[in-house]
């Protein structure tokens, strides 16, 4: 099983659900964390656009097929929509979510002065206001139309913190060993 934990640059996807995963005694991975140890290299640069998209994918499908062979369920975070340059965002392929197995996704939203705010603390000066918020629709959009295909539950959170994000995986998981630990 796969929750797939998605949201715009900045969101804070890592930061809240990492530890949450810990807690909880879930695999915690990040797309591009997992693309990068199946290839052995990163094809994005530092204003986060990405090259080589149909090559990550099928890394990050095989990946993710690892860790879910082990028995795991996975907690992926990562993306719907992806940065070609600035301005120009792709909306990856059903069947991308479809091959990792989702069963659920956890939709992070922020405010775009947050988000712009956060993105220029990691010195990612790239973004302006109204491509982060173009960006933060077209990823809600797609996950929302990724999550009907699928037909699996698709959750919006608004900057939640740790707890609430435990409080789901646990929810979206079924797994009540999770809960006590």
């Amino acid at each position: 099983m796969t929750i797939f934990v998605a949201g715009v640059h900045g969101a804070g996807k890592t930061f809240v659900t990492k530890p949450a995963c810990q807690r909880l005694g879930l695999v915690h991975a990040t797309a591009s964390q997992l693309i990068r140890e199946e290839r052995g290299l990163a094809s994005w640069n530092a204003a986060k656009e990405v090259s080589e998209v149909d090559q990550n994918q099928l890394a990050l499908i095989s990946a993710a097929r690892r860790v879910r062979n082990g028995g795991r369920t996975l907690v992926l975070d990562g993306h719907f929509v992806l940065r070609r340059a600035p301005g120009d965002h792709e909306r990856l392929s059903i069947d991308v979510f479809r091959a990792l197995e989702c069963s659920s996704v956890l939709l992070f939203r922020c405010t775009v002065p947050v988000l712009l705010e956060r993105l220029q603390a990691r010195q990612d000066m790239s973004w302006n206001e109204a491509e982060l918020a173009a960006f933060s629709e077209a990823e809600e959009a797609h996950g929302a139309d990724v999550a009907q295909a699928l037909r699996i539950p698709l959750v919006a959170l608004d900057m939640p913190s740790t707890q609430v994000v435990a409080a789901w995986l646990v929810r979206l998981s079924g797994d009540m060993g999770a809960a006590h630990g």
